[in-house]
């Protein structure tokens, strides 16, 4: 079904919606019959309970139906087209592309081999918990936060404070205000990156 046709017949259906909900609107809203009595010179208005008649009820019945009929029908056809216009943008979506550099690889392999021959060069040279908190550092990236290393390492705040200290005076690692905590990271030396000056 084409997009004008579609509309088409919405709007036919919600005009069919409103004119049978007028209709039975109007019939349950009916004015009631009154009855002005007069007795000694004061009136009384008496208002009677509507009675409907048979036609009456055929036309709430139906006007009921065909409006129930016609509001279930905008509902499916704006359903159907929502779902289908949701399924057509999930069809008609590509994936983003990933560049993919186009680097030598065995350059940047050898690159890796002598970063990771220069850590662990540093590692041999360093004991106990120096060791550790350089080898943290280095597993995640070669820079992590001063209160995650606290954590990593189950050491207290004041040694993990005073082992970097002691790693920045060698020149190992540099510390860096960040918030609340301290950025630790490798020197670019050992993380295998040139000075850029």
């Amino acid at each position: 079904m084409n997009i004008s046709k579609k509309t088409g017949t919405l709007v036919l259906a919600g005009a069919v919606l409103v004119v049978s909900s007028v209709i039975v609107t109007s019939m349950l809203l009916a004015s009631r019959p009154s009855i002005i009595q007069v007795n000694d010179g004061t009136f009384k208005i008496l208002e009677l309970p509507y009675t409907y008649t048979r036609n009456d009820a055929y036309i709430l019945v139906i006007g009921s139906s065909v409006g129930g009929m016609m509001f279930s029908y905008i509902l499916s056809l704006l359903f159907t087209a929502g779902k289908s216009e949701a399924k057509e943008m999930i069809m008609t979506e590509k994936p983003p592309e990933i560049p993919f550099p186009e680097a030598d690889v065995s350059v940047g392999v050898e690159q890796v081999n002598a970063d990771s021959q220069l850590i662990d060069a540093v590692l041999t040279a360093l004991e106990g918990d120096e060791k550790k908190l350089v080898k943290e550092i280095a597993n995640h990236g070669g820079e992590i936060l001063q209160n995650e290393l606290v954590l990593s390492l189950n050491f207290s705040k004041a040694k993990v404070s005073r082992m970097v200290s002691d790693l920045e005076k060698r020149g190992l690692v540099a510390k860096k205000q960040y918030g609340l905590t301290n950025k630790i990271a490798l020197v670019n030396k050992l993380r295998g990156e040139k000075n850029e000056k």
